[in-house]
Formats: structure tokens, C-alpha cells, sequence
């Protein structure tokens, strides 16, 4: 599984990408279809889910690449956990059934996903078309380097350029 690790290496690197952040109903996968069908964004999931290490455990998120119809990159990723991975030592309790959830970028916890872009028009563009959908509750563009912080934004960009 790509994992994620925390490196400091990107501190003088300009991180400009537009993105959108949205609260839906809809689990990953659907709205990854919708965009799909609705306006071609060729988002296909990675085939194993993206480890991020915080705070000692290890956290699962799906991501989705895919282009815009410039052929410019574009990636989808869940802000809330699709699971973790226990240490071998750990053993599991019965009366932990639910998985726990950890939010990726805790700075925007109202968010369900990020969608990343190249594009700041194709991204502001998107935003209305999303609003559109019922089961998407809202959708808004962003400046990722303004709104999250620089931590944040490096994970997002190690993410997008795994």
C-alpha cells in the first residue's frame, strides 16, 4: 500500500492547486461514478488505499485519479478514513465493532472530500455543476495553501503526486 510519509523536504516548494471541497451524501465510489458519467472526469480508483501515519496509527484513505476534460490531473480524496490498521500487538477488542474514523485534513472537518485541479476555472466551473446534485448537501472552491495548514497541504500534494 503507498504510504505517506511526513517529510519536510517540500518546505520550499510553491504548492498552488486549485480545489473543491464537498459534503455529500454519497459514499466515494458514487460519486466518483457520477462525475464519471455526468462529465467524463476518467476518475478510477487506486488499487490499494493511501496509508497516512498520524499520531502512531495507521490511517486509510481511498483516492481516486482521473483528468478533466483538458487532460489536466485531477484527484479525488476522502477526508474521512475508510479504515485503519491495528499494530500486530494490539489485539482486537468485542466490543470495538465500529471502525473508528479520522479526518485527513482536521482543518476542514465539514468537508466528505477533496477534489484536486490543476485548473482554477474548470474548478470553479465544477463547483456550480456539483451544487446541482441533490445528494451533494455543498460544494466550494478553495485555495488549498490559504485555507489548510502547511502540513495539510504538503499531505495533500504527496497524496495527489504518489
Amino acid at each position: 500500500m503507498p504510504r505517506v510519509k511526513h517529510i519536510n523536504a517540500l518546505s520550499n516548494e510553491k504548492m498552488n492547486f486549485s480545489t473543491l471541497g464537498i459534503r455529500s451524501e454519497l459514499k466515494d465510489f458514487e460519486l466518483a461514478y457520477w462525475l464519471n458519467h455526468n462529465y467524463d472526469l476518467k476518475l478510477i480508483a487506486r488499487p490499494e488505499v493511501t496509508d497516512v501515519q498520524i499520531a502512531g496509527s495507521v490511517w486509510e484513505y481511498n483516492v481516486y485519479d482521473g483528468t478533466d476534460h483538458k487532460g489536466e490531473p485531477l484527484c479525488l480524496v476522502m477526508n474521512i478514513s475508510s479504515g485503519t490498521r491495528q499494530e500486530a500487538s494490539e489485539t482486537p477488542s468485542l466490543f470495538d465493532s465500529t471502525v473508528p474514523e479520522k479526518h485527513l485534513l482536521p482543518s476542514i472537518k465539514h468537508w466528505d472530500y477533496v477534489l484536486m485541479a490543476e485548473n482554477d476555472e474548470f474548478a470553479l466551473d465544477l463547483e456550480s455543476v456539483l451544487k446541482r446534485n441533490p445528494k451533494i448537501t455543498t460544494a466550494s472552491y478553495f485555495e488549498a495553501h490559504t485555507q489548510l495548514t502547511q502540513t495539510e497541504t504538503h499531505l495533500l500534494y504527496e497524496i495527489r503526486n504518489i
